[in-house]
C-alpha cells in the first residue's frame, strides 16, 4: 500500500510534467504563430504602403500629365488662335492691297480713256482747220485768179482800143494832110488831132492803172478775208492734251510673319 502510495505521486508528478512541458510547447507554437501572424501583419502593410505609395505616384504622374496635357493644349489653342490672327490679319492686308491695286487700274483706264477723247477731239479739231484753211486759201485763190482775168480782160480792151485810137489819129491826120490844106492852120489841127488822141490814150492807160488798183484791193481783201478765216478756224482748235500723269502702284505689302508675329515684306 506504501508503494502504491508513493507511486501516485510520482505518476502525478510525470503527468503535471508533461502538462507543464505540452503546455510551454503550446505556449511557444502560439508566440511563433503570433509571430508569424505579426510578421505577416506587417509585410501586409508594408505591401499596402509600397502600393500606397505606387497609387500616389502614379496618380502624382496622372496628375502631372494631365497638366501637360492641359498646358499643351492651351499652348496649341493659343497657337491655333494665333495663327488665326495672322491669317486674318494677312488676308485683310492682302484685301486691302488688292482693293488698291484695282482702284488704281481703274483709275489709270479712266484717265488714258480720258485722254484718249481728249487727243482725238483735238486731232479732229486740227484736221477740221486745215480743211477749212484749204477751203479759205483755195477762195482766196480763185479771186486771185478772177481778178488776174479781169485785168487782162481789161489790158487788152485798153490795148485794142488804144490801137484803134492811134489808127484813127493817123488816119485824121492823113484825111487832113490830104485836103491838100497848107500853112499854119494844118500843123495846129495836126497838133489838135493828135493831142485828142494822147488824151484818149491817157485816159485807157489811166482806166488800166485803175483796173490794177481795183484788181490789187480785191485780191487784198480776198487775203485779208482768207486770214481773218484762217485765223477763226484755228481759234476752234481744243488744246493739245499732255501725256498724263498715271497713278503709281500701292506700296508693297507688309505682311504679318506668323512664327515671331514680325511685319514682313511680300
Amino acid at each position: 500500500m506504501c508503494v502504491a502510495a508513493a507511486a501516485i505521486p510520482a505518476a502525478s508528478l510525470a503527468i503535471s510534467a508533461v502538462s507543464t512541458v505540452a503546455s510551454i510547447g503550446m505556449s511557444v507554437m502560439s508566440a511563433s504563430q503570433q509571430a508569424a501572424q505579426a510578421q505577416a501583419q506587417m509585410n501586409m502593410a508594408a505591401q499596402q504602403q509600397e502600393l500606397n505609395m505606387q497609387q500616389q505616384r502614379q496618380q502624382m504622374m496622372l496628375s502631372q500629365q494631365q497638366q501637360y496635357d492641359s498646358l499643351n493644349q492651351r499652348n496649341r489653342q493659343a497657337q491655333q488662335s494665333a495663327n488665326l490672327q495672322v491669317e486674318q490679319a494677312n488676308a485683310n492686308i492682302l484685301n486691302q492691297y488688292n482693293q488698291q491695286q484695282a482702284q488704281v487700274m481703274a483709275e489709270r483706264a479712266s484717265i488714258m480713256s480720258r485722254h484718249a477723247a481728249e487727243k482725238t477731239t483735238y486731232q479732229r479739231s486740227v484736221e477740221q482747220m486745215d480743211r477749212q484753211v484749204r477751203l479759205n486759201n483755195d477762195a482766196a485763190n480763185r479771186a486771185y485768179v478772177q481778178e488776174q482775168v479781169k485785168l487782162g480782160e481789161a489790158k487788152r480792151k485798153a490795148a485794142f482800143e488804144q490801137q484803134a485810137l492811134l489808127a484813127k489819129s493817123i488816119g485824121n491826120q492823113g484825111s487832113i494832110l490830104a485836103s491838100g490844106r497848107t500853112g499854119q492852120s494844118v500843123g495846129l489841127l495836126v497838133q489838135d488831132v493828135e493831142r485828142q488822141s494822147g488824151f484818149e490814150i491817157a485816159q485807157q492807160t489811166a482806166s488800166i492803172e485803175s483796173a490794177e488798183q481795183m484788181a490789187a484791193v480785191s485780191m487784198g481783201l480776198a487775203e485779208n478775208k482768207a486770214q481773218s478765216a484762217n485765223n477763226q478756224a484755228a481759234s476752234q482748235v481744243g488744246f493739245n492734251p499732255a501725256k498724263p500723269y498715271l497713278p503709281n502702284d500701292p506700296k508693297v505689302p507688309e505682311f504679318v510673319d506668323p512664327i515671331g508675329l514680325e511685319i514682313t515684306r511680300a
